[in-house]
């Protein structure tokens, strides 16, 4: 039995690309061929176990990778202080935890994952139904262009890191690639997020773009009952304005009024103070030339009979007709506000590594590429900080990723919270009381099905906690830059003082030295000057 045609293309048909390549790299475990065949996630229990070993075989490289680039971070802890030995320990596996969480998540959520999407396809068929089309043909081209600056962003740090801060000429260097392998894992993950909640906004949008047409079909109708065509410019109305004038009277043209029209001089020149003008009838339909004389514009629209209806309608001006509609637009508002807080229960813990991560990396690089420029040693996987040119290459690269997430996400805040205000156009422009308590009341349900994205409840991804997440990195910095200048002044002095101790030792030694000499002088002396018995 064939199964129905959907109404509207699903939205994983434009993951193809992203899903091929987040199963190649273990971003996500499930069904290849239902995907490829079906345009659907399902569970698989094959796509599992390829995750664990490829999650395994990670945690061994960078394990590895760690052990061989270690040498450095061995004698940091004994040339540097103990914060800079503390900071680069624990950031080390920064990037490590933050895979990790990123891949058990996708473990653990993928059967709900698949049913995220098939939501979105249903709330795509009742748009459709409502007549409010939404347009997924640039979500690809958003995932292409995503992943192209992914590629390179990551070719650029890694190559120019290797090539000029690593020494190739020894074959573990090899291993440094596996460096780039977490923020690659994690940036697979958050792409899919990124372009979900994208398109979520897009049918936030498409919500309000359907009452905003409504308010302007709306208007249009208004303004054609008031006897004007709404489709006519403005200048073609001001035309028409000036043609529905009563001609002026000129004196010297007036044997062409008596010749020509047959109108009535007399009542031109007193048009000026009375404000109307008497026109006689024309006696017949040529002029003395020939011509055809045009009857006024308003006389032809009132004696011509149109052959089609154009007249303008409105679904506002039924407020029953429209209740229906508004109904179903509100209830499809609140499916997608669910569907948003679904997603962002799928990856709290992600984005919180993601932030967490985000707000270390930049403190800590920042930090580093201060020691750098004192001569101070450095833990090895931060090795870039010693360049500012890469260093400010990995700073836009992990910054840009937080940034974009937060900006979308507090974007698509902002376009459900604006269906509310839409709606209330609609009450507004139809000034129907009945329309206005449909109005009120869906507004209260829209009140109540507001969507937030937070960190798992730590805090809300808008602009607000990007300000407050700059500052936070401002003030570390300072704090942490303090902290090293402090520790290497106690250096300083301690080593002065070792220096001071070895060099009045030196002193005391000599003097001593040059007390036993003078003592076994005057011995010696004493001795050859007394006489013998």
């Amino acid at each position: 039995m064939s199964q129905p045609t959907p109404m509207v293309q699903p939205l994983l048909m434009q993951f193809q690309q992203l899903f091929f390549l987040s199963k190649l790299v273990g971003v996500l475990p499930q069904d290849l061929d239902k995907f490829r065949f079906k345009n659907v996630l399902e569970k698989s229990r094959n796509g599992m176990v390829y995750m664990l070993g490829i999650l395994m075989f990670y945690m061994v490289l960078y394990n590895l990778l760690i052990y061989s680039f270690g040498e450095e971070d061995r004698s940091l802890k004994a040339t540097q202080s103990t914060l800079t030995f503390v900071i680069g320990l624990f950031l080390t596996y920064i990037g490590l935890i933050m895979m990790v969480t990123d891949q058990v998540t996708a473990l653990f959520n993928q059967g709900r994952l698949g049913d995220l999407y098939e939501r979105i396809r249903v709330v795509d068929e009742r748009l459709y139904r409502e007549q409010c089309l939404v347009d997924n043909s640039s979500i690809a081209k958003r995932i292409r262009i995503m992943l192209l600056m992914t590629f390179v962003f990551e070719l650029f740090i890694l190559l120019s890191t290797y090539i000029m801060l690593v020494d190739y000429t020894q074959w573990l260097s090899v291993l440094w690639v596996v460096s780039a392998i977490p923020t690659f894992i994690n940036t697979l993950d958050k792409i899919w997020f990124a372009v979900s909640l994208y398109a979520l906004k897009e049918r936030f949008e498409a919500i309000n773009a359907t009452l905003e047409d409504l308010v302007a079909e709306h208007e249009k109708f208004l303004t054609w009952l008031n006897g004007v065509d709404p489709n006519d410019p403005i200048e073609d109305r001001a035309a028409d304005d000036s043609e529905s004038q009563p001609p002026q009277y000129d004196s010297n043209l007036e044997y062409l009024y008596k010749e020509l029209g047959g109108i009535d001089v007399g009542s031109l020149r007193g048009s000026g103070s009375k404000g109307k003008n008497k026109v006689s009838p024309i006696a017949h339909s040529l002029n003395s030339f020939g011509e055809s004389i045009q009857s006024p514009r308003k006389l032809l629209q009132s004696n011509t009979t149109p052959m089609i209806n154009m007249a303008h309608e409105s679904e506002l001006s039924n407020a029953t007709k429209v209740e229906e509609k508004l109904n179903n637009l509100c209830q499809v508002h609140d499916e997608i506000c669910e569907i948003g807080k679904a997603m962002n229960g799928l990856w709290s813990y992600p984005i919180l590594s993601l932030m967490a991560y985000g707000f270390l990396i930049f403190t800590a690089q920042l930090y580093f590429l201060y020691c750098a420029t004192r001569a101070q040693s450095i833990p090895s996987l931060f090795r870039s900080a010693k360049n500012p040119f890469i260093t400010v290459i990995v700073l836009v690269y992990t910054s840009g990723k937080c940034i974009y997430l937060i900006y979308l996400s507090w974007k698509t805040s902002l376009a459900s919270k604006r269906t509310g205000i839409s709606l209330h156009k609609c009450g507004v422009v139809a000034d129907d009381n009945l329309l206005y308590e449909i109005v009120n009341h869906l507004s209260l349900k829209l009140l109540n099905h507001s969507v937030d994205f937070s960190a798992c409840g730590f805090f809300t991804l808008d602009m607000e906690t990007l300000y407050g997440v700059s500052g936070g990195i401002t003030s570390y910095l300072i704090i942490l830059i303090q902290f090293n200048l402090a520790a290497q002044q106690a250096k300083d002095a301690i080593n002065s003082f070792n220096s001071f101790n070895d060099t009045a030792g030196l002193v005391g030694a000599a003097t001593e030295f040059g007390n036993e000499s003078s003592s076994l002088f005057d011995l010696v002396t004493t001795t050859m000057m007394t006489p013998l018995n």
